[in-house]
């Protein structure tokens, strides 16, 4: 893509000299103030803050006390690596590594491009090498206002952040629009599992077989083979992420005993409290994988039941209550044993029922798919666009 930039006018100018940072406090409690955004509250490379946290619900730190406005622009200064910078369209406070920003357009630079200036690579390449800090760096506000980079007239910023914010405007709809299909999916889930528990509910392990896995430091005698394993980190709900799949030396006896088959439903043995019990099934991606012991292998034995069908339960409602409930717990971890698993409900629907719910699932899961290759798609887009704009500043 090219913009046919002519950046022959754009002047160099020092970040300090055209944007001015709000210090207005304000104890929230007695101002009225509802609202508070910390770090986790803006996500990386959105440009729109839309979440926030409650003043009251006891999570807000004693620095959170500086106020923010609609319009202006939050930067959290500690990790700048992370992109966590945006626009807020509501009122409330911020903690003091979170810098409330507003452009000087009397010095040059207007408001919505500002955030841009924040986004660019150039920028969040200084201000990760200037952060100071080994634990949590942090970029302190005298190296903020020391960055330099051209900067185009007025007509030229207005121009050129209407078209990135055309982009953005497009990719929040479509993170909206999957929201709302996710939870639609969730509806339909619960609706069709619910159904079917109230049609015949019956213990896991009367359709399928539990299988435990390999423990690592197992001693091993005999001929030794080396052999990829699921952990309890590759096992999402719905979905295996085999990015980083690691190794394990094993008996060839127990190589053989712990292999993954597909059609195998994974599931969790331990972890927080909301990842217990996740499930997902497995499609042979890795050949002569094994799984570890914090994860079950649930080998499906009945025909009729299809084991997308009992991936469906661990993330409905029903299997989070249950594994919820079952769940033994220490001070931040929860794990289920074998007969947890074994008597987990599951529902049986009769004849086409079963076939046609995974249809409607999988007809909306092909659509959040093509959501999110819109989505990245336009990200490298914006990406490309940011590129022209501030590369060689």
């Amino acid at each position: 893509m090219n913009l046919k930039l002519d950046k022959s006018g754009w002047k160099r100018v020092r970040l300090g000299d055209v944007v001015q940072r709000s210090r207005k406090q304000a104890d929230p409690a007695e101002a009225g103030i509802e609202r508070y955004v910390a770090g986790g509250h803006i996500d990386s490379e959105s440009m729109v803050i839309q979440r926030w946290g409650d003043v009251g619900d006891g999570q807000m730190g004693s620095t959170f006390r500086y106020v923010f406005e609609p319009g202006q622009i939050l930067f959290v200064s500690a990790r700048p690596y992370l992109r966590k910078t945006g626009v807020v369209d509501f009122s409330g406070v911020v903690a003091d590594k979170t810098y409330v920003l507003d452009a000087d357009p009397d010095n040059g630079l207007l408001q919505n491009f500002l955030p841009w200036v924040l986004s660019s690579d150039p920028f969040v390449e200084y201000a990760t090498a200037e952060a100071t800090g080994s634990m949590n760096p942090r970029l302190l506000w005298g190296q903020f206002q020391q960055y330099e980079f051209k900067l185009p007239s007025l007509d030229e910023q207005n121009k050129i952040a209407d078209l990135i914010w055309r982009v953005e405007s497009h990719r929040v709809q479509l993170r909206a629009s999957r929201n709302v299909m996710r939870a639609t999916r969730l509806y339909f889930v619960d609706q069709a599992i619910g159904r079917a528990l109230k049609n015949r509910a019956v213990p896991l392990a009367r359709v399928a077989e539990i299988r435990g896995g390999i423990q690592k430091g197992k001693r091993t005698s005999g001929e030794v083979v080396d052999r990829p394993y699921v952990r309890v980190a590759n096992v999402q709900a719905g979905e295996i992420d085999l990015a980083d799949v690691k190794t394990i030396s094993v008996s060839v006896a127990d190589a053989e005993r712990y292999a993954l088959r597909d059609g195998d439903v994974l599931m969790t043995e331990g972890g927080d409290i909301d990842k217990l019990g996740r499930g997902a099934v497995w499609r042979c991606q890795i050949p002569q994988c094994l799984h570890q012991n914090h994860v079950f292998a649930v080998r499906v034995s009945e025909p009729s039941v299809s084991p997308y069908w009992i991936s469906l339960h661990t993330e409905s409602t029903h299997g989070r209550a249950y594994f919820r409930v079952a769940a033994k717990r220490t001070s931040n971890l929860a794990s289920i044993n074998k007969t947890q698993v074994s008597e987990f409900p599951i529902g049986i629907l009769e004849g086409e029922d079963q076939l046609n719910a995974l249809s409607t699932i999988d007809r909306l899961d092909s659509a959040m798919t093509d959501l999110d290759t819109e989505s990245v798609t336009l990200t490298a887009l914006r990406t490309v666009v940011l590129t022209e704009i501030f590369g060689d500043s």
